[in-house]
């Protein structure tokens, strides 16, 4: 798995540990549904680091 899905599978489960619903959409799956909003897959990422739950990666 590269370090860029390893980042999105992170910050899925963290927002899901924190009780946010996230259900994958799309074809592809690259897109994903949180509430009524649409999020890529570093717009998730971004949400889950706004919200402290996610390191900023630098460390991969």
């Amino acid at each position: 798995m590269s370090d860029i899905a390893d980042l999105v599978l992170e910050a899925v489960a963290a927002l899901r540990a924190a009780g946010v619903a996230v259900a994958p959409i799309g074809n592809e799956l690259d897109r994903w549904q949180v509430r009524d909003l649409t999020f890529s897959d570093a717009g998730l990422w971004r949400l889950a680091l706004r919200r402290g739950l996610v390191g900023n990666g630098e460390s991969r």
